[in-house]
């Protein structure tokens, strides 16, 4: 029996989360034990703790923001919620070396390896699924998370990272070393609930309220820094004053929500923008919608693109990280670069007018199943610890 311990910051909507908690929900239990600490607060709470079989460990000081403080009683209380698994593991009689910390997102990612190093667990997994530093950022700030992510790296076991661009991004910084282990893993969902949309089109657009005429671009992400709703707040007015008949639907919230709609006000949009909150039903907004559009500043691989184009529907983005590498310009969506309104809008329009939509995206997403990268990870879990016993058996006896 192989312990995993999944350790992330904060349960909001997003890739990072949704995918761990699926990963978590979906483990083999005839082969895994699972536990997931996390920094508690957010959307997706509730989901955490009706995972089956998984024991959930909230940890109140584990929060985004850089904190001193906060980060050590963080440490403290991660390297006694592992010290203490490790022992109910090995007093049910498993393997001591059989016990893995995974860790997700940057803040939990550093704190997260920090603890397991100190609380001497045998193997140390990172997922990249983006990084906490990025162009335009205060050069502190940035240059304490690359360096951090290398002091950190080094003690990493194995990395997964969500796109190729991740990966040569961690390796041209030397957070990853030549010889470290590591997979592209793919950021899974659930396909099926993409596909056959259509149909559901006409009822999705009367239940949101949408006029039959209007076309409607969707945005699906949390209001924060990364992704720069502002930007798309502004590519937006260049839209409506070209395609009045054009919605923009927001499903999201976060710290960036007055800003929003302080722009939204000043721009005039009330009649083109309209605010959801935090939504689940994204197979319903992806039936009503003609488009859909990100603006962030940086990104692991975004999960709103692999719904769209599972969904038959255009993407509008931003040239950044993974996006490129299931973003094809003119053939499935448009990439523009980041911070620039004008430009987004234009591509909006145009995808409005063409509707670009590349047949062969059906076969090429497969790689974004969500059993796939369960089973990949669970692939990464077992040799591990496999390497782990060939090493201790190959290792020569003292004397």
């Amino acid at each position: 029996m192989i312990t995993v311990i999944h350790v992330i910051t904060k349960l909001e909507l997003g890739g990072a989360q949704e995918n761990t908690l699926y990963t978590c929900g979906h483990l083999d239990r005839t082969q895994f034990t699972v536990a997931l600490a996390y920094g508690p607060g957010g959307h997706l709470d509730e989901e955490a703790n009706q995972l089956p079989c998984t024991t959930t460990m909230p940890v109140p000081h584990l929060v985004r923001e850089l904190s001193p403080a906060n980060d050590a009683r963080c440490l403290m209380s991660l390297v006694k919620r592992f010290r203490a698994t490790q022992r109910t593991h090995c007093a049910q009689g498993h393997d001591p070396s059989h016990v893995i910390v995974h860790t997700h997102s940057s803040k939990a990612g550093i704190l997260g390896r920090v603890a397991a190093r100190v609380a001497q667990v045998p193997h140390v997994v990172h997922t990249i699924h983006g990084f906490g530093f990025f162009s335009g950022q205060h050069p502190i700030k940035h240059a304490f998370f690359v360096e951090a992510e290398r002091a950190v790296g080094r003690s990493t076991d194995a990395f997964i990272c969500v796109s190729k661009a991740n990966l040569a991004e961690a390796r041209a910084r030397r957070i990853i070393g030549p010889s470290q282990e590591v997979r592209v893993i793919r950021s899974g969902m659930p396909l099926s609930l993409y596909r056959g949309l259509d149909e559901r089109r006409s009822g999705a657009r009367t239940r949101l309220g949408i006029e039959p005429d209007h076309e409607v671009i969707l945005f699906i992400g949390n209001f924060k820094p990364q992704k720069d709703p502002l930007t798309l707040i502004q590519a937006m007015h260049h839209v409506a004053a070209r395609r009045p008949h054009t919605t923009l639907l927001m499903a999201g919230d976060g710290e960036l929500r007055p800003a929003v709609e302080t722009e939204i006000r000043r721009l005039g949009l009330e009649p083109h923008v309209r605010l959801l909150g935090w939504r689940e039903d994204v197979p319903e907004l992806l039936a009503a919608a003609d488009v859909v559009a990100l603006s962030s500043l940086f990104e692991g691989l975004p999960r709103s693109a692999i719904q769209a184009i599972a969904a038959g529907r255009p993407f509008v983005g931003t040239r950044v990280d993974g996006t490129t590498e299931i973003i094809r310009h003119g053939k499935n969506g448009f990439l523009v670069e980041p911070r620039a309104p004008a430009k987004l809008g234009n591509a909006l329009i145009e995808a409005l007018v063409q509707r670009p939509v590349d047949p062969d995206d059906a076969q090429r997403i497969q790689a974004w199943d969500a059993d796939k990268m369960v089973e990949a990870q669970a692939d990464l879990y077992r040799d591990l610890v496999r390497q782990d016993q060939t090493t201790r058996v190959s290792a020569p006896h003292p004397g």
